[in-house]
């Protein structure tokens, strides 16, 4: 009867655990599950944003470039000696 009772305890611990750390997460929407169904508009519009962002960027390094007259160098050079 006794080692019955533990069973039960212990059964029943499991489930709740499992409600209290991943049933109800899910449900309110912070689950992983939720997140895939949930993101892809904001992935999209963060993707977008990060493409523009890299625009800007290429464009005002073209721009210093143009205004510096510098070309930048694609292999580094090495140190002088003497």
């Amino acid at each position: 009867m006794i080692t019955t009772g533990i069973a039960a305890l212990i059964a029943l611990a499991a489930i709740t655990a499992t409600y209290i750390f991943c049933i109800r997460p899910m449900v309110r929407g912070r689950g992983a599950c939720a997140a895939m169904s949930g993101r892809s508009g904001q992935d999209a519009e963060v993707d977008r944003q990060l493409a523009e962002l890299r625009e800007e960027l290429r464009v005002l390094r073209s721009q210093d470039t143009l205004d510096t007259g510098r070309v930048p160098m694609t292999t580094p050079q090495p140190p002088n000696q003497g």
